[in-house]
C-alpha cells in the first residue's frame, strides 16, 4: 500500500525515521499532514517515542508553534512585518514563529524600535515650502529655503537609509556572533598536507537563482560545486571542502574523498550481513513465505520491528529473535493468523548483529522462512556512536553529508535516498548519478 495513501497508515519504517528526523522534507509533510487526522498513527507515534526515548516527560504537539519554532525571520521579514506588507497567512506563519522564539521576537522590537527612533528624520520634507496664508512671515523661513536644496540634506537622507539596513543586519547577526563566540571553530582537514583550517575563511560561493551549480571550476582551485539543502558546497584540489563548516573534519574529508573519486566503497558489515546458509531452521514441505524487514541492513531503532507477507493457509505464527553464537534473545507468542507484525518488547544492543525466523502453522504444520537452505535473514542494531553522529549531522540538514554517513554505516536505503534529494537540486550532476548507480549496487 502506498504510503502517500490517505487511507494507509504509516510504515514501521517511515515512522522510526520520521521519529529520527531523518526524513526528506516532502516526506516530513506527508507523514505531518497524515499523522494530524488519523489518531491511531499518532498513538503509534507516541508509542514509539517512548521506546526510544524513554516515558518521561514525553509529549506531542501539531500546533503550528511547535513545527515553525526553526522558521526564524531574516531582514526580508523584518522590513515586511514592520511596513505591513505580509499576506495573512505569511503574517500567521510568523506570529506562530514569534510566540515560541524569544531571540527573534527581541530582533522585531528592536528593529521596530530603531525604525521608529529614525523615523522623523524620514519623515523630513526636502522640497520648497509653500507659503501658507499667514500675515507676517516668519523670522527663519527665509534662512531654511536658503539651505533647501542643499546637496548636505540628501546626503543626509542616504545615510540614514544606509544606517536603517545596516542596524537590522547587526541584529539578524547577532545571535550568530554570540554562539560562534562560545564554540571553538572547527579546523578543516584536508586529505593531502595541507594544515588544518586551509581554506576554512574562504567564502563559499552562491549559487544563481534557480540554476544548480555545475561541477565545473568557478575559482582557480574549485573543483566541485553542489547545491545542498544548505547552501553552495565546494571541493578544491587539495580536498577543502566549504560550506559545511558545520560538519566535523572527518566527515568533511571523507565527503571529499567520495566526490573527487566518485566512489561509495561498501563497507564490511554489509558482507557479513549477508548471511549464511543454514540447516538448523526445520524442513519445509510447503514453499516458504517471504520475510520482509529489516532484511540484511543496519537500522536505527532498539526496539526493531519484525514484517513479513501472509503465508497462504497459516492458522498461527511464531517469531525467532537469535544472536550471532544462535542464542535466542527474544520470541513471539503464538501469533493469530492474521499478523504481518511484531516489535520486541525488549531492547537490543546496539552494535550486535542478530538473524531472526518467522514459523508460520499451515495445516498443522510448521513452515520455516527463511527456508532450511537460505542464507540467514541479518541485520545490525546501529553502534551508540554513530547514533550519536547521525544525531549531530541531522542538526546540520546536509543531504550531502548524510548520504555519506549512511554509505559508510550500512544504511543503503537511506544513503539512496538522500543522494536523490540531492540530485533533485543538482540535476546535472554526473558525479551524482555515478554515485547513485554505485550505491544501488551495494544491495
Amino acid at each position: 500500500m502506498a504510503e502517500s495513501d490517505k487511507t494507509a497508515h504509516i510504515s514501521d519504517s517511515l515512522m522510526e525515521r520520521f521519529c529520527m528526523r531523518t526524513l526528506s522534507e516532502a516526506e516530513l509533510t506527508n507523514v505531518a499532514g497524515h499523522l494530524t487526522g488519523c489518531p491511531d498513527c499518532q498513538a503509534e507515534f507516541v508509542s514509539m517515542l517512548r521506546r526510544q526515548r524513554g516515558v518521561a516527560g514525553l509529549s506531542f504537539s501539531l500546533a503550528p508553534e511547535f513545527w515553525l519554532r526553526h522558521e526564524h525571520l531574516d531582514y526580508e521579514h523584518l522590513v515586511e512585518l514592520g511596513e505591513g506588507k505580509l499576506d495573512a497567512t505569511d503574517r500567521e506563519y510568523k506570529d506562530a514563529h514569534l510566540k515560541v522564539c524569544p531571540a527573534c521576537r527581541e530582533d522585531v522590537q528592536s528593529f521596530l524600535a530603531f525604525r521608529e527612533q529614525i523615523a522623523p528624520e524620514m519623515r523630513v520634507s526636502y522640497a520648497p515650502v509653500e507659503n501658507e496664508s499667514v500675515k507676517k512671515p516668519l523670522p527663519w523661513l527665509s534662512w531654511w529655503r536658503g539651505r533647501t536644496w542643499s546637496p548636505v540634506y540628501s546626503a543626509a537622507l542616504v545615510a540614514i537609509g544606509i544606517a536603517l539596513v545596516i542596524g537590522a543586519a547587526l541584529l539578524l547577526n547577532r545571535r550568530a556572533e554570540n554562539q560562534q563566540a562560545q564554540q571553538e571553530p572547527t579546523p578543516q582537514v584536508s586529505p593531502s598536507s595541507a594544515p588544518e583550517g586551509h581554506l576554512a575563511n574562504l567564502p563559499s560561493p552562491p549559487a544563481s537563482p534557480g540554476e544548480s551549480p555545475s561541477e565545473k571550476p568557478t575559482g582557480a582551485e574549485a573543483l566541485v560545486v553542489l547545491n545542498d539543502r544548505g547552501g553552495a558546497i565546494t571541493v578544491d584540489k587539495s580536498g577543502n571542502v566549504t560550506g559545511l563548516e558545520d560538519v566535523p573534519a572527518s566527515t568533511r574529508n571523507e565527503i571529499a574523498q567520495v566526490l573527487l573519486s566518485e566512489r561509495l566503497d561498501a563497507p564490511a558489515i554489509l558482507k557479513e550481513l549477508r548471511g549464511q546458509e543454514g540447516g538448523l531452521r526445520g524442513s519445509n514441505n510447503k514453499q516458504p513465505f517471504k520475510l520482509i524487514s529489516p532484511s540484511r541492513s543496519v537500522i536505527v531503532s532498539d526496539f526493531p520491528m519484525f514484517s513479513w507477507e501472509k503465508a497462504q493457509g497459516a492458522s498461527a505464527y511464531k517469531v525467532y529473535v537469535n544472536d550471532l553464537a544462535g542464542h535466542e534473545v527474544a520470541r513471539s507468542e503464538e501469533l493469530p493468523a492474521e499478523s504481518i507484525k511484531w516489535r520486541v518488547q525488549k531492547a537490543l544492543k546496539r552494535g550486535d548483529i542478530y538473524s531472526w525466523t518467522v514459523v508460520a502453522v499451515v495445516d498443522g504444520m510448521e513452515i520455516v522462512s527463511p527456508g532450511p537452505s537460505s542464507p540467514e535473514l541479518r541485520f545490525q542494531i546501529l553502534p551508540q556512536s554513530q547514533l550519536s553522529q547521525l544525531r549531530e549531522l541531522k542538526k546540520t540538514q546536509s543531504h550531502l553529508a548524510l548520504a555519506v554517513f549512511y554509505s559508510k554505516v550500512g544504511m543503503v536505503a537511506e544513503a539512496e535516498q538522500e543522494l536523490k534529494e540531492l540530485q533533485s537540486r543538482n540535476p546535472g550532476s554526473q558525479k551524482l548519478r555515478a554515485l547513485l548507480s554505485k550505491i544501488r549496487r551495494m544491495d
